[in-house]
């Protein structure tokens, strides 16, 4: 079933029962299930193969690298790698860096499954299920910040380098002072924003009363009950035989 048909509710529930449960498996097969179950939701629900690869494909180099980190600075266990007597990684190492690993993509998978739907559709999700719309509005907020703070961010490193700077290649005081110019015009545009918004909100009487009325409101239909207990069904087998 596609993700932007489903409740938002449904949808924030994927996103919480997927994180935790990759947080509290101890077992890597239990993972892998875990990251074949997210990524069937997604592939069923809609979410292409593209965005899935551009979202992953800037993670492998962090994730190699925390994999060789956990190796390397976990001394417990038995020894697995040694090099002149030296031991390099045990089997305790490969077990947590293959856990980190795992959790960190399984984590950035599941944040896509709210990337279906609307915006606003999340705010109502939340309010509805009594959050306070002070805090719904901050979160609603943010995930409509932050790709805008990215695409300025990308702006600037354009304009940077069409002034002749090549930042990979110049020296590490070079660097520096690059990043200080493109950090500053985007935590002054962030600024400006926030100033913009607060106006906005005052204007339209943010905060004057305790509750605040929608035009419509979301109702669970049955396919969405069908979809939250065949998915809490799955994470629970997925526990089960993380602890087996």
């Amino acid at each position: 079933m596609n993700l932007s048909r489903l409740d938002p509710r449904v949808r924030i529930i994927l996103l919480i029962g997927i994180s935790t449960t990759a947080l509290i498996s101890r077992s890597p097969l239990a993972l892998l299930v875990l990251i074949s179950l997210t990524l069937l939701i997604l592939l069923a629900g809609g979410v292409g193969p593209i965005l899935i690869w551009a979202k992953l494909r800037g993670l492998f180099g962090v994730v190699a690298m925390l994999f060789v980190l956990q190796c390397l600075f976990n001394r417990s266990g038995e020894p697995t790698l040694t090099l002149y007597g030296w031991i390099i990684a045990t089997d305790a190492g490969f077990h947590t860096a293959a856990l980190v690993c795992l959790r960190l993509l399984i984590i950035i998978l599941s944040a896509l499954i709210v990337v279906a739907g609307e915006t606003r559709d999340y705010l109502l999700a939340l309010t509805q299920c009594k959050v306070p719309y002070e805090i719904a509005f901050m979160v609603l907020a943010a995930l409509r910040f932050l790709p805008m703070l990215r695409e300025e961010a990308k702006d600037v490193l354009c304009a940077t380098q069409m002034r002749g700077l090549r930042v990979k290649k110049a020296g590490l005081r070079r660097q520096s002072a690059a990043y200080i110019s493109i950090i500053l015009p985007v935590i002054s545009g962030a600024v400006r924003r926030a100033e913009k918004l607060s106006i906005a909100m005052e204007a339209r009487g943010f905060r004057a009363y305790q509750k605040r009325t929608s035009m419509r409101s979301l109702r669970l239909k049955a396919t969405d009950w069908i979809y939250t207990a065949s998915f809490c069904t799955a994470l629970a087998a997925v526990i089960c035989l993380s602890y087996l």
